[in-house]
């Protein structure tokens, strides 16, 4: 389960998906070719509004796995831990098992 907490209208309130969806694969694997684009224009990659225009395109991403109960700007006035909560359903929406690695990781120390 991905949880978040956002204040809307000075209230906290915790938004939460049980599971990911084949559209937030389809989100993921769709912001994942516009960064990839990005990185690899010479032009583009050093123009600080084109990296804004990514990264308002990724909290977008966001707002629509969670069915638009939020909004961009409200993920904009969150605490920047909520990022780490977010990054977790990204690269779950990706196919990348966060369990599996964090065993792993385990194992080796």
């Amino acid at each position: 389960m991905f949880e978040i907490k956002l204040l809307k209208g000075g209230i906290e309130k915790e938004f939460s998906k049980a599971y990911v969806t084949v559209e937030d694969n389809l989100l993921a694997v769709e912001h994942q070719v516009r960064q990839t684009a990005l990185t690899q224009n010479d032009k583009l990659f050093n123009n600080p509004k084109e990296h804004r225009k990514l990264n308002e395109a990724y909290l977008q991403m966001f707002v629509d796995m969670y069915g638009n109960q939020f909004t961009v700007d409200d993920l904009k006035q969150a605490k920047v831990d909520v990022l780490d909560e977010l990054e977790k359903l990204y690269l779950s929406a990706l196919g990348i098992n966060l369990d599996k690695e964090d065993e792993e990781e385990k194992k080796k120390q």
